[in-house]
Order: structure tokens, then C-alpha cells, then sequence
């Protein structure tokens, strides 16, 4: 009996031993590269259940460039309107110039537009100025 409880006690010891120095902090840790990992990615085949080579015309490489936009040729014309547009925009307007912030652009869109059936005057007090 004493050969099994020595041989307990030592393996024990060895587990307790080995949990300790597991928690250890001078031991090497190895580095982790994110790049090591290989990533397989699955390819997923469509199968459309007709050969679409039927459908190409012969020759047809899906790579190629079938048309070079190199070779269109742009006109560029001055044109201009038969009407002075100033007397339709506010004074001081700049199209060129560019907001401050956000709270300078001013976005109108029609559907917001609320109308209500009643008067809110009656409702409200003298003087009463919702924009102050």
C-alpha cells in the first residue's frame, strides 16, 4: 500500500508542479502571425443547365477589349442661354461657392411640405414666434 500511495504522492506532485509553472510568465510565448494563416476559399459553381458557349459568338474572350474609349472624340461647344438668368436667383447667388457647413445646405424637397386645416393662431399666444 505504501508503493501506491508514494507513487500518488509523486504524480501529484508532478501535476501540481506543472500547474504552477504553467502560469508562469518568464516562459516564451511563440509570436502569431496573422499572415500564416492559408484561407481556402470554397468556389461556388452556378449551373445555369445549358451551355452558354452555344449562346458566344466564336472567338469570344470576355477579357478583351472590344471597344478603346481612347477613340472617341469629344466636342466641346460653348453654348449659352437665350435669357438672363440673374433676375431668377437670390442676390449675391455664387454657384461656385461652397457650403460652410452642413447647416449650409439648404435641401427643399416638396413632399415635406405640410398643410393644415385648422389655424394655429387661434391656438397659440400673442406674439408667439416659433423661430425665436
Amino acid at each position: 500500500m505504501n508503493k501506491k500511495n508514494l507513487a500518488l504522492a509523486i504524480v501529484m506532485g508532478l501535476t501540481f508542479a506543472k500547474g504552477v509553472f504553467a502560469a508562469d510568465p518568464e516562459t516564451e510565448k511563440e509570436d502569431f502571425d496573422i499572415n500564416s494563416i492559408t484561407y481556402i476559399q470554397e468556389e461556388d459553381e452556378i449551373e445555369l443547365g445549358f451551355d452558354v458557349a452555344d449562346y458566344l459568338p466564336e472567338g469570344f474572350d470576355p477579357y478583351a477589349f472590344y471597344f478603346n474609349l481612347d477613340s472617341v472624340e469629344f466636342i466641346e461647344e460653348e453654348w449659352s442661354l437665350d435669357f438672363d438668368t440673374a433676375q431668377y436667383l437670390p442676390e449675391g447667388f455664387d454657384a461656385y461657392a461652397d457650403p460652410v457647413g452642413i447647416e449650409g445646405i439648404n435641401y427643399i424637397d416638396e413632399n415635406d411640405a405640410i398643410e393644415l386645416d385648422l389655424t394655429t393662431e387661434n391656438y397659440l399666444p400673442e406674439g408667439f414666434n416659433a423661430y425665436l
